[in-house]
């Protein structure tokens, strides 16, 4: 439950669930090029930034 508590984790669990949602629409979707290459960059930013997040956590946890 302290977990819940870190913003850090939160915000990054979400930006990962949303990116991964976004690269699977990119790759299972019959969409237009334009629309697959704005889910595939989007879905990556989302991703980089959740794991960048839950590093921060982690980098955090280690200097306690």
């Amino acid at each position: 439950m302290n977990k819940l508590f870190d913003l850090r984790f939160v915000i990054g669990l979400f930006f990962l669930i949303i990116g991964l949602l976004l690269l699977g629409y990119a790759f299972l979707s019959d969409a237009t090029e334009y629309k697959m290459k704005v889910n595939l960059y989007c879905g990556l930013l989302f991703s980089s930034f959740g794991l960048v997040m839950f590093m921060l956590k982690q980098k955090n946890k280690e200097d306690a």
